[in-house]
């Protein structure tokens, strides 16, 4: 394989999604190993949202003036370094703690890898950030089946000495990028008072709004699909293919995503991708059976996987190109950050309450389904296919 621009960036993001795949969707699962409630795991799940939502719109402005690559090494490191000390074990004030350090530096990794990634599309039109992104999905389902292959043979402490191994060889690999602090920082408009002009787009706040929202609702996937699994009598094995059909479904939709937004456009591309989380919710709400869950890994491609692209393009034209990292970082916070903290909070109250995950999933498919129709009788066509002029 050519070492070129491109395929950094998609080892790049293989390895940063070896690492999230390890332990994002397992981590509920073993704060519920180690004794802690429902409602004390939806606050230490919280956690990393809850920083994303305060430090990504500064990391991205700090990125933007000073350099993708030095920030990224900063990350990748001290994320790394984060992850080993998962293996004291420790009550919830400690696991609180330290899920602060992690979230504060893995938090700043994958706004700055699609900032990258952008960058080089506008260089070079022949790539499509999906094209690039898709990497991350292998590295997802790579992951997903041999974590749950290690939990069912060691225990669920596992998943951070994987997530650290691969945040480890993601901050090697980082130094191969080309210096960018001259690109960076050039130019009047990466003055920081500048940057007012990204938080007055009302287009882009109604996005990141429902977006919010959207994430609100989904975030039960993410956080509590292993509980969701086990509640219907699936072994960590089986929830480990699960994670893995997920990155698999993943694969095409993020390779085909330029056509598929060229052809259909981005309002409509959203529209499909929100309704279809929103069905792919009520049949998690409907299906008891393990094995017959695994097949509603299938809408995951368009549920999740086009969904983000189309954001993320979304946000691409319509933020300044010298502020591109910023308006990234804002996309992270409210998906991961804003709606991640209120899906967290929402889903262990109601599981402290000993309501049942599949029954959470129903009520957040209507959340989003009444979003999605808010977004089509609101959302501006012209906003979404244009391209952004400064």
């Amino acid at each position: 394989m050519k070492m070129n621009d491109a395929n950094r960036l998609r080892i790049l993001y293989f390895l940063v999604f070896c690492c999230t795949a390890a332990w994002l969707p397992i981590f509920a699962d073993y704060l519920k190993d180690h004794g802690i409630t429902g409602l004390k795991s939806g606050i230490i799940l919280s956690v990393t949202p809850c920083m994303m939502f305060l430090v990504q719109p500064l990391f991205g402005m700090v990125a933007d003036r000073y350099g993708y690559k030095k920030c990224l090494l900063w990350s990748t490191s001290l994320a790394a370094a984060s992850y080993l000390l998962y293996l004291y074990s420790g009550g919830f004030a400690w696991l609180f703690m330290i899920t602060i350090f992690m979230a504060f530096f893995y938090n700043g990794v994958q706004p700055v890898l699609d900032s990258l990634s952008l960058q080089l599309v506008q260089k070079n039109p022949s790539f499509s950030y999906g094209s690039l992104r898709i990497a991350g999905a292998a590295g997802w389902a790579v992951t997903g089946i041999v974590t749950g292959y290690l939990i069912t043979h060691i225990s669920t402490t596992v998943i951070f000495i994987i997530s650290a191994i691969s945040m480890f060889l993601a901050f090697l690999f980082a130094f191969t990028l080309k210096t960018d602090k001259a690109i960076a920082t050039n130019g009047q408009g990466q003055s920081f008072k500048h940057a007012a002009n990204v938080f007055s787009n009302k287009n882009l706040l109604f996005l990141l709004l429902c977006v919010v929202l959207i994430s609100a609702g989904a975030t039960t996937i993410w956080n509590f699909y292993s509980l969701y699994m086990k509640e219907n009598g699936a072994k960590a094995s089986l929830v480990g293919y699960g994670l893995s059909l997920q990155g698999i479904c993943e694969l095409p939709l993020f390779y085909f995503s330029a056509v598929i937004i060229r052809r259909l456009g981005l309002k409509t591309t959203l529209l499909i991708t929100v309704f279809t989380t929103a069905a792919r919710l009520l049949l998690y709400s409907v299906t008891t059976n393990p094995h017959a869950a695994l097949f509603i890994e299938l809408l995951h491609g368009i549920s999740w996987s086009l969904f983000w692209v189309a954001c993320v393009e979304y946000v691409n034209r319509l933020v300044a190109v010298e502020w591109r990292a910023t308006g990234q970082s804002l996309l992270y916070a409210a998906y991961y950050g804003a709606g991640a903290i209120a899906g967290n909070l929402w889903t262990g109250f109601l599981y402290d309450a000993h309501m049942k995950i599949s029954a959470i999933f129903l009520l957040n498919a209507a959340a989003v389904f009444v979003t999605g129709l808010v977004m089509a009788f609101v959302m501006k066509t012209r906003a979404t296919e244009l391209p952004y002029r400064k």
